[in-house]
């Protein structure tokens, strides 16, 4: 198959963890290499590890998956949506380290009182 022809083909992955699942062929990587996207993961993905259909996708050359995703529910295929990242909101408060300028402040009194004593004892 020509280059042109691979891109926007509706695949479904015969092996791995996502078996079964459809993808579309977004771009054609080094040698027996595509790059799908879709109901799976993004990744590079050997062709013989797809069944490429008849059937074509408008999409663009390395579509972002929102794209795809899209162009695959138009064309009637369900598209399982993906968990959102979420950010750890933190639970507990931050620590309030101590400010530098009292313990600069206790070692100065120390230092001064130090010195007063070896006056007193030298007189």
């Amino acid at each position: 198959m020509a280059e042109s022809d691979l891109i926007g083909r509706l695949c479904v992955k015969l092996s791995g963890r996502e078996a079964g699942r459809e993808c579309l062929i977004i771009d054609e990587a080094e040698g027996n290499l595509v790059m799908i996207d879709g109901d799976v993961k993004r990744r590079k993905c050997n062709l013989e590890h797809l069944d490429i259909s008849e059937k074509i996708l408008k999409i663009k050359r390395n579509a972002p998956t929102s794209d795809v995703q899209s162009a695959m529910r138009e064309a009637g295929i369900i598209v399982q949506k993906r968990k959102e990242s979420k950010k750890k909101s933190s639970s507990r408060p931050k620590k309030i380290r101590k400010k530098k300028e009292a313990s600069i402040r206790k070692k100065e009194d120390k230092k001064t009182n130090e010195s007063k004593k070896q006056r007193e004892d030298s007189k």
